[in-house]
């Protein structure tokens, strides 16, 4: 028989992506269910008993960890859905089957469809568990950048990360912006946001990481199109469509 399934976030967007990730990489799901709120996804876990449940941990009360507490003793599989990792101990805590950090990659969807499919066919939950808790303390364990190295007018310098207000990807280099200067980085972009703390920097663009701290205004152009102000800078970033949940506020 076909998995059944359930989507709960309070962002539309994010929605709309899981369906998506759900129908082109999942066709054999079935989804019963898609819910705005805590409340709304009770009464579907209630009344649908779904196979599978993806669970935004932020998001109106009930939020996904209350929820996995309440229905800890039905069948359904939760996968957490979550932009921040340091929830993700708690939420395998809560008897998650695994979780998934915004924005969402198919790749990353893929692995989590494997291991749901795994689980539905044995129904035995130790090495999963115990495997996704490995990879979540390995990305807690990597080492948080303080200064890094940048090339500027011909010199190697080490400059504060914190005084960066954000990275940008140019080519076959990464470029920094402080206050007043421009610096010129060897590393990818790539690598390095898994050196920087998630919770500081945000990507904001596949091409974009901002420090949080200097974002001082936040400006819809239009229903789909975000820009960010950086402060002390004459700058506008626009926030690429996959990662515009991180200002739902706006």
């Amino acid at each position: 028989m076909s998995p059944t399934v359930l989507i709960a976030d309070d962002e539309p967007l994010l929605r709309e992506q899981l369906e998506g990730l759900v129908n082109r990489i999942w066709p054999e799901a079935r989804i019963v269910a898609s819910a705005s709120n805590g409340a709304e996804a009770r009464i579907a876990l209630q009344e649908q008993r779904p196979d599978v449940a993806f669970l935004d941990i932020r998001m109106p009360s009930p939020d996904g960890l209350a929820l996995a507490e309440e229905f800890a003793d039905e069948p359904s599989l939760i996968v957490f859905v979550t932009a921040y990792d340091q929830y993700a101990v708690a939420a395998f805590e809560k008897n998650a089957c695994d979780y998934l950090l915004k924005p969402i990659s198919e790749d990353r969807f893929q692995e989590t469809v494997n291991r749901l499919e795994s689980r539905l066919e044995r129904s035995d939950t130790t090495m999963a568990i115990a495997s996704i808790r490995r990879e979540i303390e390995n990305l807690k364990s990597k080492p948080r950048l303080d200064r890094i190295p940048v090339h500027h007018r011909g010199k190697t310098k080490l400059v504060s990360v914190g005084d960066i207000r954000y990275f940008k990807a140019d080519a076959k280099y990464t470029l920094a912006f402080d206050a007043s200067n421009e610096y010129v980085l060897s590393s990818s972009l790539q690598a390095l946001e898994e050196q920087l703390d998630a919770d500081v920097f945000w990507r904001i663009h596949r091409n974009c990481i901002v420090n949080a701290n200097f974002i001082e205004t936040v400006h819809r152009i239009t229903s789909d199109v975000f820009v960010v102000k950086i402060s002390n800078r004459d700058d506008e970033l626009r926030v690429s469509r996959n990662y515009r949940y991180r200002f739902r506020e706006f």
